[in-house]
Parts: structure tokens; C-alpha cells; sequence
């Protein structure tokens, strides 16, 4: 963001004379000696006049610093100042105000001298080690008319460079200056290398009349190995190995306590029910069968509706249908003393949206009626009608389950910190914690979709089966991943954090336990699915004498229970009617209606979707630019810049 800043202050730097600070720097006098084990000793000097009235200066030195390598953290210690001062680190900078509130200069020439060890820790380049250092940073807010410097390099034998005057060529050759502006890759200092009689190399140099963010740069490429000793970053990958190693496993040991505590369900005694729970509609067992409501629960209802003399449906060609509103269905509630839940009413109410009893409903009225949000609406408001006494799960358990879903995200944390973070998190690791974060969502995701319609599926096996696999492929990918960036991999922590993330996951979503209301609206909903999916047909025969109707109505319960295939199929070669509720130009036969609930379940929320078109152009390439092997001016470490106050 700073530097986001200092290009716009950049481009009005040449309008000086209108906006030209009441004060200047005169001389600038940098000292650099570079420490062997990266601590650089800096002595400033600087001598500032002050047109107008101030009690000093500001200095404010860069602590972070970020480069193709990662993030490096500076130290600054040692610190010494010629005049009171106080000192605070804010955003990255140590920021030294120095002076006295109590003390103004106006039209005179103040010395300052800044001395302090610059500590920047170890160099990870492979093949040699960098010196890149702002010796003025491109941030003071006023000219500089003279900067002179003069930067000590002691002499560190080596295997590759056994000599003095090895040091000395090798130094004069792989040196580069800047100045001018941040970026800047020339300028106008002067500069010189001598040899001095222990065989450090030192480098003096001149520039002249910089203005407000200008600055000075020297980039060094020192001999592999030249840096010795140097700060290393915090290594604490060991004590996130042991960490996840004990977290895994005591946080699955967790959730098996937690399980058995609060988690274990009852478990259903289904005994075959000729009817649906006591007010259940279509819409509300589709929700309590699977936790979810689907286009399929709710356009269900339609069907139910026309059982219940509410409307009736005339298909037309190319799979569209006419809606005629039958009843109000306030009315109907009276008179045929049903509790019917508010959404319903709300579903019923915005499918025939200002239509009255006779009216019809097309399919293009579907989308000026804004249909699809009533169906959005609905999904939202059956999961809020399961609440207070009519809650499906026990509160308690469902906080506990909430608790061990987030902690899953412990053991894939770990592993990520355990092989790639240092003191600074780096590119790597942020990429490898959003893969782990990806795989904790899934797994919460793929387990909360195999338990939410456990007792409505036929192959429990096949669907455990087919929701370790995803956990399985995203475990390989990691390490793939980490192959190809060449990071270390530990297989056995990577299967540990994998596979007991997904064990707690999996705990996490059997912990929610059903409330006792749940335990028994779910037993008659499970009893009235066993009628459906068993029925004798000597029993449906039966049955069908008292009731001829008995294939509508409960077909559309069929539909939300996943079986409207079977009941189809036990009415194979038996005499159905087509309801009287319906008209149209197809063959019918026993199967008709099921394949009509297939359609209507895709056709009708498609066609209530609202029309809208997304224009625009293409957007133009942003960005650009490289790095120049010499450096650039305030590209380096240290610098910084100050002002007046």
C-alpha cells in the first residue's frame, strides 16, 4: 500500500515549486558495514535545515521486506541517537521521531546522527549471497542536495575465493548502483572501489541533488558462503509435527467420547404404515427423509394439491402445462379442517399469484410471477418450520457436532505448519493450507450428504465407499503437490492428518442426535416408505377396491421417498385411470405420471428462473514489468525514508 502511495507522490515531484517542503536536507552521510553474519552496522548522518518552524525529524526504517525469496523480518538494535527520540514499530517500519515538542528550529541547520545495527538473518539464495540495500530510502518527503556514502565488505576467505584480490574483482564486478525514483535502474552517483590493507573492499560514492522520494540503492551479489552464522527464522515444523501428531489422535479419541455421550441415536423400529405422519404433506416428509428439500419436494406439492381438488393440470406440447386454480386453499383449510403450515399456504398462494378460483397459470406466467423466489423462499422456510417443539435434533448434541466439525480442521492445520512455515508464512504454505481448508469442506459436505439420507438408501456399503474416495484423491493430490514444489513429505503425518480429519468429520455429523419428536416422525415416515416399497399387491388390490384414487395419492409422496419407480411398477398390468384432475394429448399408461413428476420437476423451477443477460467487454491486460538483475532504486532492504514534524 505504501508503494501504491509513493508513485502518485512520484508523479507531482517535479512541481517542487509549488508544493516544496519548508526544509531540506543539505548532507546525507550513510556508513555501511556489512557484517559477515548480517548484521550490518549503519551509522547516518544528516544535516537538515529548517526554513520553517519544527522541532524535528521523523526517521522511519523498514522492518519488512519482501522479495522472490519470501518475507524477511528485520531487526533493528544498537540503536543510538544523537537527540532525544522515542521509538514504536507501526505497519512494517520502526518509526523514530526525534526531537523535543518543547524545542523549535526556524531558519537553521540541525545535525542528526542515527547509528544501529540492521540485522536481516540468513540468505537463502543458492548461488550467491545478496547485499541489496537502500543506502537513502526513496521515501523522505523533502531533496537532498548532497548523499555521500562509504560501505566496508570485509574479506571471508572461502573455497572459491582463497584471495584478497579475488574478493576485491569479484566485488567490483557483481556491484550495482541506482538512484533516482522507486524503480528507477540508472542515476548520477559516483562511485569508487578501493582495497584496503586487511583486503576488505570498500565503496565510496556521491550523489547530487535528489528530490523528494528519491533515493539511492547499491545491490551486491556476494560469494556463496560469505554469509556465516546469520539469524536463522524460528524453525518450529518439529514442534507442529509432535503438536499434530498427539492433536489427531487425541482429537478422535474425542470424538468417539463425545459421540457415545451425546451422539448415539435410537434406532428406528419401522413397522409398515398405511399413511403419512398426521398433516404431512409431501414437501414436509421430502425434508425429514433427507434433511434437504429439493425442486422434487416442492413441485410434489402440485400433485398433492390436484389430489386434493386444489387444481388441475392440462399438459401441452413441448412438456409444458395450464395450471387451473381449483379452491383457495384458506378455504380448503376450512373446510376440510387441515392444519396447513404457513409456507405452504405462502407456496401455494405465489404459484397462483393474484389468480383467482378458475384462473389459469401458464408457463410463462411462472417467470413473471417471480415463481423461482417463492421457490428459493419455501426450501429456507420448511427447514425453520422444524424448530421449538417441532425441532428434529437435539439442540445439545447439535452444538457439540458444530464444535468437533471445526476442530477437524486441526490435524490438516498442523500437517500444513508442520512442513513449510517458518517465522513468515510463504506462498507455498498459503496454497497448501487453502488445498487442506478445501479438503476439510468436502469431507463435512460428503459425510453430511451420506448420513442425511441413510435410512432411504439401498447400498449403505456402496455409499461409504463412494464418500472415501474423494478424501482419498485429495490426500494424493497433496502429495503430488508437495513433490512438485519439492517440499519435504512425510507420508505417514500426511495419512494421519487426512484420515482422522475425515474421522472426526464423520463423528461430527453423527453427533447430532434426533430429538425424541424426530425419533418418532421419522419411525412413521420410515413405516409409511416400507408400505410403499413393499406392499403385497394382493394388499394393494385390496386396498384399491376402498380407495381407486389410492395410486395419486401417494404417488407424490412416492416421488420425495425416492420410489416413485416401484410404485409404479406394482401397478404393472392393473386397470389405472387417469385422475380426474388431469387432461392431455399423450398415451397414458401407469407409468405416465411418474415420468410427468420427473419432468415438472425440472421444467417448472427452469422456466420461473427470471431472465437476464450479462454484457460487457473484455478487460484490458493489467500489470506487466520485471526485475532487473542490477536492482533498482528502493528495491532493496533497509532505506526507508522520514519528514519533518
Amino acid at each position: 500500500m505504501k508503494r501504491i502511495l509513493l508513485i502518485g507522490l512520484v508523479l507531482v515531484a517535479g512541481l517542487s515549486s509549488v508544493f516544496a517542503a519548508d526544509y531540506y536536507i543539505s548532507s546525507y552521510d550513510v556508513k555501511i558495514t556489512v557484517g559477515n553474519n548480517a548484521v550490518h552496522h549503519i551509522v547516518e548522518t544528516i544535516d537538515v535545515y529548517f526554513e520553517g518552524s519544527h522541532h524535528g525529524i521523523v526517521r522511519e526504517i523498514p522492518l519488512d521486506y519482501t522479495d522472490y525469496n519470501g518475507k524477511t523480518k528485520a531487526r533493528v538494535t544498537n540503536l543510538k541517537i544523537s537527540d532525544n527520540y522515542s521509538s514504536e514499530t507501526d505497519n512494517g517500519y520502526l518509526v523514530i521521531q526525534i526531537g523535543s515538542s518543547s524545542k523549535t528550529y526556524t531558519r537553521q541547520s540541525v545535525h542528526y546522527v542515527i547509528e544501529y545495527d540492521y540485522d536481516l538473518g540468513a540468505d537463502f539464495n543458492e548461488d550467491y549471497d545478496e547485499f541489496y540495500m537502500n543506502i537513502i530510502g526513496v521515501d523522505w518527503e523533502c531533496p537532498i542536495r548532497k548523499a555521500t556514502f562509504s560501505i566496508t565488505i570485509p574479506f571471508v576467505a572461502s573455497m572459491s575465493m582463497r584471495s584478497s584480490d579475488d574478493f576485491f574483482d569479484y566485488v567490483c564486478e557483481n556491484t550495482y548502483l541506482s538512484s533516482g525514483t522507486y524503480g528507477s535502474t540508472s542515476g548520477n552517483t559516483d562511485a569508487y572501489a578501493y582495497k584496503a590493507d586487511d583486503g576488505s573492499v570498500l565503496i565510496e560514492g556521491t550523489t547530487l541533488n535528489l528530490n523528494s522520494y528519491e533515493g539511492v540503492t547499491i545491490r551486491m551479489d556476494l560469494p556463496e558462503g560469505w554469509y556465516r552464522n546469520a539469524r536463522m527464522p524460528w524453525d518450529y515444523r518439529g514442534l507442529f509435527k509432535v503438536a499434530g501428531i498427539v492433536t489427531a489422535i487425541a482429537l478422535v479419541v474425542l470424538a468417539v467420547v463425545l459421540w457415545t455421550i451425546f451422539g448415539k441415536d435410537k434406532t428406528p423400529i419401522i413397522v409398515a404404515r398405511f399413511y403419512p405422519p398426521k398433516d404431512f404433506s409431501p414437501l414436509l416428509v421430502g425434508y425429514v427423509a433427507d434433511s434437504n428439500v429439493d425442486d422434487k419436494d416442492v413441485i410434489s406439492m402440485l400433485f398433492y394439491w390436484a389430489d386434493e381438488g386444489l387444481l388441475s393440470i392440462e399438459e401441452k406440447k413441448n412438456n409444458k402445462y395450464e395450471f387451473t386454480k381449483l379452491k383457495d386453499i384458506e378455504a380448503y383449510a376450512i373446510e376440510s379442517g387441515k392444519s396447513i403450515p404457513e409456507l405452504e399456504v405462502k407456496l401455494f398462494n405465489g404459484f397462483f399469484k393474484n389468480r383467482a378460483v378458475g384462473d389459469v397459470v401458464k408457463f410463462s406466467d411462472l417467470e413473471k410471477n417471480n415463481f423461482f423466489q417463492t421457490i428459493v423462499e419455501t426450501k429456507l422456510k420448511t427447514g425453520k418450520y422444524f424448530t421449538k417443539e417441532r425441532a428434529l435434533n437435539d439442540s445439545k448434541s447439535r452444538k457439540v457436532a458444530g464444535i468437533l466439525a471445526l476442530l477437524s480442521f486441526l490435524p490438516l492445520l498442523f500437517y500444513s505448519l508442520s512442513f513449510g512455515l517458518y517465522e513468515n508464512a510463504d506462498i507455498i504454505v498459503y496454497f497448501h493450507l487453502g488445498v487442506c481448508f478445501l479438503l476439510f469442506m468436502l469431507n463435512l459436505v460428503i459425510f453430511g450428504s451420506l448420513f442425511s439420507k441413510w435410512y432411504m438408501r439401498d447400498s449403505k456399503v456402496f455409499a461409504c465407499i463412494l464418500r472415501i474416495i474423494p478424501s482419498a484423491v485429495a490426500g494424493f493430490i497433496l502429495y503430488v503437490m508437495e513433490m512438485d514444489l519439492n517440499v519435504y513429505c512425510n507420508i505417514g503425518l500426511l495419512v494421519l492428518a487426512v484420515v482422522s480429519s475425515a474421522v472426526i468429520a464423520l463423528f461430527a455429523i453423527i453427533t447430532e442426535r434426533r430429538s425424541s419428536y424426530g425419533d418418532e416422525v421419522l419411525e412413521e415416515i420410515l413405516g409409511y416408505r416400507e408400505f410403499i416399497d413393499k406392499v403385497e399387491i394382493s394388499k394393494l388390490k385390496m386396498m384399491i377396491k376402498s380407495d381407486p384414487d389410492l395410486y395419486y395419492r401417494v404417488l407424490c409422496y412416492a416421488v420425495v421417498l425416492g420410489l416413485e419407480d416401484k410404485w409404479a411398477k406394482k401397478f404393472s398390468g392393473m386397470m389405472v385411470q387417469p385422475p380426474s384432475w388431469y387432461s392431455g394429448y399423450s398415451a397414458f399408461d401407469v407409468y405416465y405420471m411418474t415420468r410427468l413428476a420427473t419432468r415438472m420437476a425440472t421444467s417448472i423451477p427452469a422456466a420461473s428462473i427470471p431472465r437476464s443477460s450479462i454484457s460487457g467487454s473484455p478487460g484490458s491486460r493489467v500489470g506487466g514489468g520485471g526485475f532487473h538483475s542490477s536492482g533498482f532504486s528502493g528495491g532493496g532492504f533497509g532505506g526507508g525514508g522520514g519528514h519533518a514534524w
